[in-house]
């Protein structure tokens, strides 16, 4: 799936959390989503900015669910996760055996995820998240090499309760 699939896929109460977290902690960055969402639709950002921060963030969530806005979608995605997400992000590297600055950033993904590391890492994550949550945030992980890394997919497909599904 595509991000502005994922974004579908979550549901209200995460698309909600994800907006929640851009607009309150990564406040620079939200504005910068607007601004670019703005110009994209021939809008002034100042139209967007005038409305009340819940007309705002419906707008921005309804953009990060078209196509257009996979980009977007996916940027947001990346951006909660790395940093307001962390924790999952380094229990999921540590159970996987992938190296990692310890705030879950990666410097060189590897070649192979065994289906063995990677059923580790999800019951790792499973024992400390939703699985909504460990569902996106492996979708997302897995958009990070294309094709995806076959070990990954496998493990994945053995965890039904993470798989996301467009409405």
């Amino acid at each position: 799936m595509k991000a502005h699939q994922l974004i579908q896929a979550i549901g209200p109460e995460l698309q909600t959390e994800i907006i929640g977290y851009l607009r309150n902690e990564q406040r620079g960055a939200y504005r910068a989503a607007i601004d670019t969402l703005a110009v994209q639709k021939k809008l002034r950002p100042v139209f967007i900015k005038s409305k009340t921060k819940e007309q705002q963030s419906t707008w921005l969530l309804d953009q990060m669910r078209i196509k257009s806005g996979d980009a977007l979608a996916e940027q947001v995605i990346q951006i909660w996760l790395l940093k307001g997400q962390t924790k999952m992000l380094v229990t999921f590297l540590d159970a996987v055996g992938i190296e990692h600055d310890g705030n879950g950033e990666v410097k060189d993904l590897p070649e192979e995820i065994t289906k063995a590391a990677a059923t580790k890492g999800i019951k790792a994550l499973l024992a400390e998240n939703p699985p909504k949550k460990v569902g996106l945030y492996m979708s997302i992980f897995a958009l990070q090499k294309e094709g995806g890394w076959p070990g990954l997919t496998e493990a994945m497909a053995g965890f039904p309760e993470i798989e996301l599904v467009e409405p």
